[in-house]
């Protein structure tokens, strides 16, 4: 992998470790709380950071994905197995899209999002920050459920 790749992974990887630690040994209860029956469950976070992540991954890779992002916002009830189960999976798919990676490969085109048009190398820190800004989300939503 080329090292500022490497450098990038390893930070993404240090984020969802946090986000593993906090949401390690959460009742299917927990998961689903939605305070004030209207925000965000973690379920909906850690279904939509997975989703973006393999989005913006796989535009990476050169192979863009249609996924959306949004659904997990929109839906009612949640699948929390296979939610943990994507959450999990999506670590080793950017690790495989990122060792393949050249340096030229960085500078092409990635994805064209809200903030404008990003190139790969832009679009890996885009992503660390994405699942960074939902992290933060989650001892929110701990806090209101925890009383």
């Amino acid at each position: 992998m080329l090292k500022e790749v490497s450098d990038h992974f390893e930070v993404l990887t240090l984020v969802h470790q946090t986000i593993d630690n906090m949401i390690e040994g959460l009742s299917q209860d927990q998961w689903l709380y939605r305070p004030n029956g209207t925000f965000n469950n973690i379920a909906s976070i850690i279904d939509h950071t997975a989703r973006v992540e393999k989005k913006f991954i796989s535009a990476i890779s050169g192979e863009p994905l249609d996924i959306d992002t949004q659904a997990p916002f929109k839906e009612s009830q949640w699948d929390v197995p296979t939610i943990q189960k994507a959450w999990v999976d999506t670590l080793p798919y950017t690790r495989d899209v990122l060792e393949r990676l050249t340096e030229s490969d960085l500078d092409k085109p990635g994805l064209s999002l809200r903030v404008g048009e990003l190139n790969r190398r832009q679009l890996i820190v885009f992503t660390i920050s994405h699942t960074t800004h939902h992290r933060g989300q989650i001892p929110l939503v701990m806090k209101l459920f925890q009383g």
